[in-house]
């Protein structure tokens, strides 16, 4: 029992040295009303303190000042609104659909997976569908931890762990109609991943996005079809006019 007590009270302290980490990544994709394509708004956010959210904070820096635009693709911005010993850091960028879909360069977001999105749309005129799959490896935020057997080590390692939560979100367009995810509010889809896994988690939505945009065009348009062929039976229905006499 007296050693049970003395591990608890020694992971109480790693973990009070060490600090807490809490890790948001999210993904919104932004259609463009009445033209076909989307954009996709990419954040990556931390609160933490202690040792890792210092040493978060300088990862993230470094990332965001050393990246280099032409191989990266767009640059991710960053904002620090730390507060004290709590640190506040957000990477953002908006990218059109096709260069979202490709892979992220880890060096440019300190290390953090924002994920390999893979989207399907299909256009039908007065709406469309989105189909995302998301692939992410949590396993990849993880900071370096002794893969050593010796218990002190082990318990290191998850002391490290346990200060670490990792959240992703996914804001689909429109109205969801099925993901694996928990859904929340203004169709936002939120997982809670483990930390401490290896294995890649696969995160799936569908929504419909109806483009009013386009739907009150068409509406117009019909609106005035109606009108004209109302007006053209109107005029072909109306008897002819006689003809005035000829005096001779």
């Amino acid at each position: 029992m007296a050693r049970l007590l003395a591990l608890a009270a020694s992971g109480l302290l790693l973990s009070a040295c060490f600090g807490k980490v809490a890790i948001g990544v999210s993904q919104a994709i932004e259609p463009t009303p009445i033209l076909p394509g989307a954009s996709v708004r990419q954040e990556v956010n931390v609160e933490a303190d202690g040792i890792l959210g210092n040493a978060v904070k300088q990862s993230m820096t470094q990332a965001a000042t050393t990246e280099k635009s032409p191989q990266s693709g767009t640059k991710w911005e960053i904002r620090d609104n730390s507060e004290g010993s709590t640190v506040r850091v957000r990477m953002f960028r908006t990218v059109g659909l096709a260069e979202a879909q490709g892979r992220v360069a880890e060096n440019s977001t300190s290390g953090f997976d924002v994920g390999t999105l893979e989207v399907r749309q299909d256009d039908w005129i007065v709406a469309r569908r989105y189909t995302i799959r998301v692939v992410v490896s949590p396993s990849r935020t993880t900071p370096s931890t002794p893969s050593s057997s010796d218990p002190a080590s082990q318990q290191l390692a998850q002391a490290l762990l346990a200060g670490i939560t990792y959240d992703y979100y996914l804001t689909m367009p429109g109205i969801v109609t099925a993901t694996n995810g928990a859904p929340g509010d203004q169709s936002r889809l939120t997982w809670h991943l483990d930390i401490s896994s290896s294995a890649e988690r696969v995160m799936t939505a569908e929504s419909i996005y109806p483009d009013w945009p386009r739907v009150l065009f068409a509406l117009v348009l019909a609106g005035a079809g109606v009108l004209g062929f109302t007006f053209w039976r109107r005029r072909s229905a109306a008897p002819a006019e006689p003809a005035e006499p000829t005096l001779v």
